[in-house]
């Protein structure tokens, strides 16, 4: 016993004193005894895993926890919004026991069936740790897997109840050669990623000031060389912070050098848009975890995979600005095309599976198509109205085929369970927007210039062809303001997206775009310093 469990006998002890608690069960049994223990940390999970099935739960929704919202949440089988006080409603489902602490206790008998997990401590903490779960007895073996999140390994705590109760929607199970070792390294691979966060958008943000400044054409091409950076960081698996800085770093400044030397037409630069929005559709088909595990992809404590609405709204510039270049070569299939990839990508059930985002893709493609074909304010609510209509359309027939998230949940509620999720998501938004003096300063100081900045732009009365994209990106941040619940992230990165997209006049014509160099180029760098350079060189 002591060879099995080398770590000591106080580990051996509270082991053999849980499954003690519970009645001993056949391995198909379909009903488990949950066990809690404030005491357990990822330390144990070489213990547990000769046990059973074992994973890394998260024990909340939102940046907040407490001892007494988690077991609330275990025994309900559901969670709610930190931000919305963080008490599910609803009655109990389960029977929640303590783990007893037995001097002298004894392994008799088959393995009790019983889920036994770690939760926080006393009192409110942030909700940035992960605590062992193992399931023992059913068959359980190597490492739990979870609907909810979609990642092998992490478990929500909405997901014991329902395995407690044997209904169909509870953990499952996969085989796995060293399952604590598996563990350990995605637990530091979400520690890291979370922490490089804020340090990876602010070196994006930097880039973008710079090449602001010497070559304001090329401000959009920031958003995909930042896009691919994300993404090659989240592709690398390294959990090393300055490796995850490096990589974003790098590959934006070096995607941005890219475009300016060999994507200056924009027929070129539209496919390098829509190269880009591929690229994240096929990431999150091959591995969720490619686009989860991205310093800017969901945060693990209430959304696991999927597009984030902060990514969301960084994918609008390449995807708005891609249409427009690309409708411009190729008319209204090149439009069209964009727009599905966009949809499929952000939206689809098993890809992005982000509600929000059909609605916010809809109302700018729409107002994109109006702008292009130069419109009416009637005809921009018709279209609008259709493609949010077509919008519903499409992820009911994701639905059909056999898709399955939040997104489709909704809908099968009918009208009144989408106008209650839309009260709730406003209600959260308000409630996220004015969490603290930092929140309320990053979201109304960021639309507050946001407004300022649209004000200079239509001043300058820019042609019919150079509104297109800034506006069309302007509505869609004003849709992903009201069905999204991240203002902060949705203002903060709205403005820096229309900021890039006034400068770089994504022009669909030819007129309101920059005078040719070559047959067949447009050069897109050429403009501010980099022009100026340039003339005085010809000059001289």
């Amino acid at each position: 016993m002591h060879e099995l469990y080398p770590r000591g006998v106080r580990r051996v002890l509270l082991v053999l004193a849980v499954l003690a608690l519970a009645l001993p069960a056949s391995a198909g049994a379909a009903h488990f005894r949950v066990v809690v223990d404030p005491n357990l940390t990822t330390a144990d999970l070489p213990e547990l895993a000769h046990l059973g099935a074992v994973g890394l739960l998260v024990p909340a929704n939102g940046p907040t926890t407490s001892r007494h919202q988690a077991r609330v949440a275990l025994a309900r089988g559901e969670t709610e919004s930190a931000y919305l006080g963080g008490i599910p409603e609803g009655k109990p489902l389960i029977r929640v026991r303590r783990a007893a602490k037995r001097s002298t206790p004894t392994d008799s008998g088959p393995r009790a069936a019983t889920i036994l997990l770690g939760i926080p401590g006393d009192g409110p903490r942030a909700n940035d740790r992960r605590y062992p779960i193992v399931v023992v007895g059913g068959g359980f073996d190597g490492v739990l897997t979870s609907d909810a999140t979609r990642i092998s390994g992490l478990v929500s705590i909405a997901d014991v109840a329902p395995t407690a109760i044997g209904r169909a929607d509870g953990l499952g199970w996969e085989s796995h050669s060293d399952a604590a070792a598996y563990l350990t390294s995605l637990d530091d691979r979400i520690a890291a990623k979370n922490d490089v966060r804020l340090a990876t958008v602010l070196l994006a943000l930097m880039a973008l000031i710079v090449v602001a400044a010497v070559a304001p054409r090329l401000a959009p091409a920031v958003f995909p060389a930042g896009l691919v950076g994300n993404l090659a960081a989240g592709i690398s698996g390294s959990s090393v912070h300055a490796v995850l800085v490096a990589i974003v770093a790098g590959v934006t400044v070096g995607g941005v050098v890219a475009i300016a030397r060999w994507a200056r037409d924009p027929t070129v630069l539209g496919f390098v848009f829509t190269g880009v929005i591929a690229a994240y559709l096929i990431a999150m088909a091959i591995d969720p975890k490619l686009i989860a595990f991205s310093p800017w992809g969901a945060p693990q404590n209430g959304r696991f995979y999927g597009i984030s609405n902060e990514l969301e709204t960084m994918l609008l510039v390449p995807a708005l600005g891609g249409a427009a270049l690309l409708y411009r070569r190729f008319g209204l299939p090149g439009f069209a095309a964009v727009a599905l990839l966009s949809f499929v990508t952000v939206a689809g059930n098993r890809f992005g599976a982000d509600g929000g985002g059909a609605v916010v893709l809809a109302v700018g493609f729409a107002a994109l198509g109006v702008g292009l074909v130069g419109g009416s304010r009637r005809a921009a609510a018709v279209a609008v109205a259709g493609a949010i209509a077509l919008a519903a359309a499409l992820v009911g027939i994701d639905a059909l085929t056999g898709g399955s998230s939040h997104v489709t949940r909704a809908l099968h509620g009918g009208p009144g369970e989408l106008a209650g999720d839309l009260g709730r998501r406003l209600h959260l938004s308000w409630e996220r927007a004015t969490s603290s003096w930092a929140a309320g300063l990053t979201t109304f100081g960021c639309l507050a210039a946001l407004v300022v900045l649209v004000v200079l732009f239509l001043r300058r009365r820019p042609t019919a062809a150079e509104r297109a994209v800034p506006l069309a990106f302007l509505a869609a941040l004003a849709a992903s303001l009201v069905v999204n619940d991240s203002p902060n992230d949705v203002a903060a990165v709205g403005l820096a997206g229309f900021a890039a997209l006034v400068l770089g006049r994504l022009a669909p014509d030819e007129s309101a775009g920059p005078a040719r160099s070559a047959p067949g180029r447009r050069p897109l760098a050429r403009d501010g310093w980099l022009r100026r350079r340039g003339e005085r060189r010809a000059h001289a």
